[in-house]
């Protein structure tokens, strides 16, 4: 009777430890993060939309610069769920809990299986991979492909004596994760500088090794180098395209000038990241929070010092022994990953140093291996390794994943930069089928705030996107308004509506009845007709009052990214202008602007917006009108003015066509 041997438990322990992580990274993924945010949506909805689209590219000028690799996975995952939390999201996911295994394996290699369960387990479980594994941004790709990288890389020193072709095939896969890296994030070109570093110290302390396998190395470092090609041709021709990366460098370009002083308060708080203070953004961090606790950050750095140790053995040591290489590579690893936050803004940038990311928790874990120095048995052994790693996974868990889940998505600003009042208003417009067509407020800096919650409707609605500080918008009459605080001059206009019902930091408001003139005063060929202005010669406010008479007609207004590639126009297509003049028609003072999404604009609607006109000695008359500000071609009027004016002494005209606003 052949008996079956049963699964190692090691194997049964990575399964269900990377089943877990997979469930942590896609439980809530559609409320936490608690909405959405410009960079998600600028990466699924445009650029990653090009790729969907048949707009292959090597690299993409958009948002400061975007490698492709990301971007191609990301469309087949649009294209299976279109944009919302899987198809913007899922992938993330993916990629993180890939990481786990990953980094699993690459512990074996370098510790052992006790350090490889226990950094794996800590890694699952962190702030820091819950984070980047959570929404759609290429940056959880380069965990993943350097792990893959260094995996092949280490196999490449242990090769497989009885099969050349298994090593020559290491190598490559080694210089095609290398590759990858380079197409996925900026931080990626650090790869081959870890690898050269690492074959730097060969060189010195192991050169058998060396003279064994620096074909191997060779071979894939040369792939990699072939495969970079066309992305350095392509950033050759396009320079202006990696523009942030300047931007970024403040220590570095302050060293330059002979200032050190930015460059150490950079290292000096970098460091401390993993245990006193950690990345100030809210977007990535509970600001302030270092990426350990207290237990954490005392396995970190006895870790730290343990691999130092050994890695000195170095110097000691005709031949290295397996331990003293391992501990070198993770140590060169780690200070190369980090290195970045070194030398850009913010310093201790949890998304600057994700290079480093498995390297911080291997070191964490690094303590586990002390207990095979002891005199023990081997049962003791175990037992002690299995109580450190149980000690180290269990207090990053109970740190970790309550405040991830739980306290980081509550912080106000956090609230605020992920559109979580956007998300709440979505959850209400959804037990309220009725409500379609509605104003909301916002600073309209860009469509972001409109694109996150036609994600997130699920209902038909027609939403008119304004700013308050600027603009009443009187119909549709209801409004769900919140930030930016409604201006002094349109308060007045609004109550709240009945019953009252509140989204997030939104109420429901209704506009009073409005009076309004029978004729409008001038309407343009786009749809828009004037109804009304009037000027105060003692302040010089100017309100203007704007009826949508028919379909407007706009110029076409692809989606652009913030920053936009370089040379392309991401300005608004319409605006208002408002002109002071004086008797010969000069011009003395103007407010231009649009303060409502002309998108969204739809026939019947009726706003008023204001501007501001100095005072001016000699001005007699405002002129008003609407324009292009891309061209500077106005608009005509349907009987082909290219505007108003009315005559400030002329008040009986502009008082006939006032309208007014009833209890």
């Amino acid at each position: 009777m052949i008996t079956r041997s049963p699964l190692p438990a090691p194997r049964l322990l990575i399964l269900a430890l990377t089943l877990l992580a997979f469930a942590l990274r896609v439980w809530q993924l559609d409320s936490v993060p608690p909405g959405w945010r410009d960079d998600e949506l600028i990466n699924s909805l445009i650029i990653s939309q090009k790729v969907l689209d048949g707009e292959w590219a090597v690299y993409f000028p958009d948002a400061s610069g975007h490698e492709p690799f990301f971007h191609t996975l990301n469309a087949g995952m649009l294209a299976l769920f279109g944009a919302n939390a899987l198809g913007i999201r899922l992938l993330s996911a993916i990629l993180g809990t890939l990481a786990v295994p990953a980094l699993f394996v690459m512990g074996k290699k370098l510790g052992g299986t006790a350090v490889a369960l226990t950094a794996a387990a800590a890694f699952a479980f962190s702030f820091w991979s819950l984070m980047y594994s959570r929404f759609g941004m290429r940056h959880i790709t380069l965990p993943l492909l350097t792990l893959l990288t260094f995996i092949f890389f280490w196999q490449t020193l242990t090769p497989n004596p009885k099969s050349k072709i298994q090593n020559r095939k290491s190598a490559l896969l080694m210089g095609l994760f290398m590759a990858l890296g380079f197409y996925t994030y900026f931080a990626g070109r650090g790869l081959p500088l870890i690898l050269l570093a690492m074959t730097a110290a060969l060189a010195l302390f192991d050169q058998a090794r060396l003279r064994a396998h620096w074909r191997e190395i060779g071979l894939g470092l040369g792939l990699a180098a072939a495969l970079a090609l066309p992305l350095a041709a392509a950033l050759a021709r396009q320079p202006a395209a990696e523009g942030r990366v300047a931007e970024l460098a403040v220590p570095l370009v302050e060293a330059g000038r002979g200032n050190f002083e930015p460059l150490r308060r950079h290292v000096a708080i970098t460091l401390s990241m993993f245990h006193a203070a950690g990345d100030d953004e809210f977007l990535y961090n509970i600001p302030g929070r270092p990426v350990f606790g207290a237990v954490g950050g005392v396995f970190f750095w006895a870790g730290v010092a343990l691999a130092l140790r050994q890695a000195l053995a170095l110097f000691r040591q005709g031949r290295p022994s397996p331990d003293a290489l391992a501990a070198a590579f993770l140590l060169i690893w780690w200070l190369a990953g980090i290195a970045p936050a070194f030398i850009s803004v913010p310093p201790a940038s949890l998304g600057h140093t994700l290079l480093a990311q498995p390297a911080v928790y291997l070191l964490a874990a690094w303590p586990v291996k002390t207990i095979s120095n002891y005199q023990l048995t081997m049962n003791k052994k175990r037992g002690g390794a299995l109580l450190l790693g149980l000690l180290l996974a269990g207090a990053v868990a109970a740190r970790d994943v309550p405040d991830y889940f739980v306290t980081w998505p509550q912080r106000g600003m956090v609230r605020f930069l992920y559109r979580a009042d956007v998300a709440a208003l979505a959850d209400v417009l959804a037990a309220q089928p009725s409500l379609t067509d509605f104003g909301v407020t916002g600073l309209l800096a860009g469509p972001w705030d409109r694109l996150a919650l036609a994600i997130d409707a699920e209902t038909a609605i027609r939403p008119r996107w304004y700013n308050p500080e600027r603009v009443a918008l009187l119909s549709p009459s209801l409004s769900w308004m919140g930030f930016p605080q409604t201006a002094v001059e349109f308060a007045d206009f609004y109550a709240l509506s009945s019953p009252g019902l509140t989204a997030g930091a939104f109420q429901l408001y209704e506009a009073r009845t409005a009076v309004l003139p029978e004729s409008a005063a001038a309407c343009f060929v786009n749809g828009l007709c004037l109804l009304d202005a009037t000027y105060d010669a003692a302040t010089g406010q100017t309100l203007l009052t704007w009826r949508v008479a028919e379909p407007l007609v706009l110029p076409s207004l692809p989606l652009i990214s913030n920053p936009p590639p370089p040379g392309v126009y991401a300005g608004p297509r319409l605006s208002i202008f408002a002109q002071l003049l004086d008797d010969e028609g000069q011009w003395l003072a103007g407010d231009d602007g649009l303060w409502i999404d002309p998108t969204t604009l739809q026939p019947g609607d009726l706003f008023q917006q204001q501007h501001w006109l100095p005072v001016q000695a000699g001005g007699t008359a405002v002129s008003f009108g609407l324009y292009d500000p891309m061209t500077g071609e106005r608009v005509l009027t349907t009987d082909g003015r290219d505007g108003a004016r009315f005559l400030i002494s002329d008040t009986s005209a502009l008082l006939s066509t006032r309208f007014l606003i009833l209890d």
